[in-house]
């Protein structure tokens, strides 16, 4: 196993009843069940052709799913799994997204608070970078969010570290898991340095302030099974 020292700041909050959901290794979260339970919509931004997180989601609530990857690819979608599928497209430092409900259909353009359907939604967001172009957006629309699941790509850039952080101070959402992605890191004189980072936040109130949070927990598992885990310490 790879030991990783973090700063404190990200040290996350204890939460009693995190649960795992998605397939195992690259594509599985944990995420807090209370959370699940109160949400009405799950907001998926960025899915290419991995639905396993939404179908245990949607399984698990209830709810109803809104998804949008500028990737997607309709005829791929399993079969028995009803899914209600649009488009995203990011571009330049715009809050519009492009929407589509299939192939072929003319495209809306929409402002991104247009696609929050529910005071009681749920964020999963894996869009390869493009998640900095709507940290503000996610700040400016925090209280219709039950709880986040973002994956943070390239923090080793400088500017991106210092948005996620940023970030990090000024959504009211707690941290309760981090979990680094093993297939992308960098090898160093010093030591092994991470450059994908996984964060669940919840806004739920089942959480305390505790001084040693084991990570991996548990029900980690490695997003490359053929490679190490990364064991996370924090700076004191």
């Amino acid at each position: 196993m790879i030991t990783v020292t973090l700063p404190k700041f990200f040290q996350p909050f204890y939460c009693n009843d995190l649960i795992r959901l998605g397939k195992n290794n690259d594509g599985g979260y944990l995420v807090n069940k209370q959370d699940i339970l109160s949400t009405d919509v799950l907001l998926s931004l960025g899915i290419g052709e991995d639905w396993s997180f939404e179908k245990e989601f949607t399984d698990h609530a209830e709810c109803s799913l809104n998804s949008y990857d500028e990737s997607l690819i309709i005829d791929k979608l399993p079969d028995g799994d009803n899914l209600r599928t649009q488009y995203l497209t990011f571009f330049n430092n715009s809050k519009k997204i492009h929407t589509a409900k299939n192939v072929g259909v003319g495209v809306n353009e929409v402002p991104f608070e247009g696609i929050i359907k529910s005071s009681k939604t749920f964020l999963k967001c894996d869009i390869e970078g493009g998640e900095y172009k709507i940290l503000d957006d996610l700040i400016v629309n925090s209280k219709n969010f039950t709880g986040m699941v973002l994956e943070f790509h390239d923090i080793n850039k400088q500017e991106n570290f210092t948005k996620l952080v940023n970030f990090m101070c000024k959504i009211p959402l707690k941290l309760i898991h981090i979990h680094i992605n093993n297939y992308f890191y960098y090898k160093t004189n010093t030591g092994s340095v991470p450059d994908i980072l996984e964060l669940t936040f919840t806004a739920s109130s089942n959480t305390t302030l505790e001084k040693n949070i084991i990570l991996p927990n548990k029900l980690d598992m490695p997003n490359n099974p053929e490679s190490e885990e990364f064991k996370i310490l924090f700076t004191n």
